[in-house]
């Protein structure tokens, strides 16, 4: 091998060792890509200033503090939801950001992920 090759080699070796170290380091950057993006997970705390029931039977709440509504699924317990929050009530809520026809807003898993101040 001349000196030109040599250098290749090893620095092919010093590329794929750095790619190593990386992957062990940082692991994987996308384990299953059918999966998606994960799931942002946020608190929101505030003033209520909109309780919305859908036909569905979901509900949306919109905070005075915040343009992003957040939206409580029937199945999650909307119903449960609504007979606890008013107008003008002060909520924290956790819940994960979700987009909904182009827009982003905050879903809230279970009843208890939203609590009265």
């Amino acid at each position: 091998m001349q000196k030109e090759e040599k250098v290749v080699v090893v620095l092919l070796f010093m590329a794929l060792g750095t790619l190593a170290v990386a992957s062990w380091a940082l692991g994987d950057f996308d384990p299953d890509p059918k999966a998606g993006p994960r799931p942002v997970s946020i608190v929101a705390e505030g003033t209520v200033s909109r309780v919305q029931t859908t036909d569905g039977g979901h509900l949306i709440l919109r905070l005075q503090s915040s343009s992003m509504p957040i939206f409580v699924s029937r199945e999650s317990g909307a119903e449960i939801v609504a007979e606890r929050v008013a107008k003008g009530d002060r909520i924290r809520a956790w819940g994960e950001i979700a987009e909904y026809e182009g827009r982003r807003e905050m879903v809230v898993k279970r009843p208890e992920d939203l609590e009265v101040l």
